[in-house]
């Protein structure tokens, strides 16, 4: 294990608070021991000292995304953190060379863009988080106790700390802090303390998707010999509606997700919810299922609706206070943008603290509000192309939809395209790099090669001497 970070000179306060342990309160807290004396994350579940899943996270068993910004984030705060991940047992593998990909009606060129993608399970990617903030010393983990209000200074204008319990019981304690930051997720009771308070509720969006997906982990058949790391199979708007993506994660185990939009979802029966891949618009999935060996239950995850709250347009807003991750907006999943973003705002926080602890909330509220524009319009944009999801599509909504699928079609055989989208997809370019005069006139003058329309991957199950013989 890597040591842990050391510590600056100068800190912006004595103790600061977070509550919540999912990803982005371990980044946060993180964060915050570079900027506080003492640091303390408060989690309502027990966490267990080895990779296990918990009932504070519903997408525990399902497959994962972290990016490469997201990444990034983690190894400024925890250097040396990619070396532990890997060392635990994660795949890394090329964006691009390492991925059977599926999109746009088109098998994506395998190709290495040098972009990395982490493939394990979440419970492994907390955990190794979990052992690098147990490292620092001047941070503390308060497992099993929930956060049941706010302390708040005598004219409320100031969070003060948080009133704590063991879930369950009824004997409160008050812990104090100068910060504290509620990485609570999705069913924060933020918005409704305040309201409490005086303030006013914080204005939030939906768009309703009803996303359904199921996750079972399976051991790799006999012969199975993959050239690939990730196969991800992805639906054609509006037409279809049913997403596969398969994965090796640690322990050489394979980790399967199904599931789509609007309710669409593969049976919860060992052999329906192998027949659902049947039905996918490739057979390769299907063809792995049929051989391969269940390890344990499927496990569902609905989720109804993409939220955004609003925090940064509330004209009165506690200081002291900082929502993060899930709690300030929440994404469909199935876009792989959470994680990623969560991080992202972590690091938000620590640059707003380079300017001290004056007003740091509103700082933060502003920054997060802009940085949220761009995630939030890729995810939801996307959910919107179906016609029976309710919400204001933006305008040249059409327009930009044909476009985008144009731009699909040019990433299934243009490696510059594919290199382009792979690094919006990580956040590491503004989508206005989709759209730059020269991506322009590809899209509209480039045309595929018969070859290009022909690529697939190998089966997984071919002979030795097949392998090399696919276009």
């Amino acid at each position: 294990m890597s040591t842990s970070t050391s510590l600056p000179a100068t800190s912006a306060g004595k103790h600061a608070i977070v509550y919540g342990g999912s990803t982005t309160g371990l980044i946060a807290a993180g964060v915050l021991s570079r900027h506080f004396e003492r640091v303390t994350l408060v989690e309502r579940d027990r966490f267990e000292d080895s990779p296990q899943p918990r009932k504070g996270v519903p997408q525990t068993s399902h497959v994962h995304g972290l990016l490469t910004r997201g990444m990034n984030v983690l190894c400024d705060v925890f250097p040396g953190f990619q070396e532990d991940l890997k060392a635990a047992g994660s795949h890394f593998m090329d964006m691009t060379g390492d991925h059977a990909w599926f999109m746009g009606g088109l098998w994506r060129p395998r190709i290495k863009c040098g972009l990395i993608f982490y493939a394990q399970s979440r419970p492994l990617l907390e955990w190794v988080i979990r052992q690098r903030l147990q490292a620092l010393p001047n941070v503390r983990i308060l497992d099993g106790r929930e956060v049941t209000g706010f302390q708040m200074s005598a004219d409320k204008a100031r969070v003060t700390g948080v009133q704590l319990r063991a879930p369950g019981g009824e004997q409160e304690e008050t812990l104090e802090g100068e910060l504290v930051v509620d990485a609570s997720g999705r069913g924060s009771r933020t918005p409704q303390w305040l309201e409490a308070l005086g303030y006013p509720r914080v204005e939030e969006t939906h768009i309703h998707v009803d996303v359904v997906y199921a996750s079972r982990l399976f051991r790799a058949p006999p012969g199975f010999t993959a050239d690939w790391t990730m196969m991800s199979i992805a639906p054609e708007f509006p037409r279809e509606k049913r997403l596969a993506v398969i994965e090796r994660i640690e322990n050489g185990h394979l980790l399967v997700s199904l599931g789509g939009w609007l309710g669409t979802q593969p049976p919860m029966d060992d052999a329906g919810y192998v027949e659902f891949t049947r039905g996918l618009i490739q057979p390769h999935i299907h063809e792995v299922l049929e051989k391969a060996e269940p390890l344990g239950p499927i496990h569902v995850f609905r989720f109804s609706h993409n939220q955004r709250r609003h925090y940064d347009r509330m004209a009165r807003f506690p200081e002291g206070l900082a929502p993060a991750g899930d709690a300030f907006c929440s994404f469909n999943p199935i876009y792989g943008q959470g994680m990623t973003t969560g991080a992202l705002q972590a690091h938000t926080l620590g640059e707003c603290l380079r300017q001290g602890l004056g007003g740091v909330s509103q700082r933060y509220r502003q920054q997060v509000g802009q940085l949220l524009t761009v995630p939030w319009s890729m995810a939801t944009n996307g959910d919107l192309r179906l016609p029976e999801v309710e919400g204001k599509r933006p305008p040249a909504f059409g327009l930009t939809n044909w476009y985008g699928d144009r731009f699909q079609h040019l990433a299934s055989y243009d490696e510059e395209a594919l290199r382009t989208f792979s690094r919006v997809m990580h956040m590491l370019e503004s989508p206005a790099a989709l759209f730059s005069p020269r991506m322009i006139l590809k899209v509209l003058t480039s045309r595929p090669s018969a070859a290009d329309l022909k690529r697939k991957p190998e089966s997984p199950f071919a002979p030795a001497s097949a392998k090399g013989q696919a276009a």
